[in-house]
């Protein structure tokens, strides 16, 4: 890349480093909550481990969602706005909050 690159490389790796760390996060703690909850409900779908209930893992997996969407969306803003104006446009912000809000409604309707 040239010195006039809109992206600069160290930034730009920064960036899609950041990025897929927080992605692979938010998927693999869904996946692995759903795996915990599809075997445990299957034995008592009213207690999923001791006392937490599938509707209680399933509030929580949206808080997290919504957590971790958030995290994603304002670190995006803050490269684009401090290293990386062209990065996380418009297309990146629809899919982040197109993601988040799929896996919050697959939850909700699992409680």
């Amino acid at each position: 890349m040239s010195p006039g690159d809109p992206f600069p490389a160290e930034a730009f790796k920064a960036y899609e480093n950041g990025k897929h760390r927080r992605y692979e996060l938010l998927f693999a703690v869904n996946g692995g909550a759903f795996a915990i909850a599809k075997i445990f409900a299957d034995k008592d779908p009213a207690m999923v481990l001791r006392h937490l209930s599938l509707r209680d893992l399933s509030l929580g997996m949206i808080l997290f969602t919504i957590v971790m969407v958030t995290d994603i969306f304002l670190f995006g803003q803050k490269m684009r706005s401090s290293y990386l104006p062209g990065a996380f446009g418009l297309q990146g912000k629809i899919v982040l909050v197109a993601i988040g809000v799929l896996i919050c409604a697959g939850w909700w309707l699992v409680a």
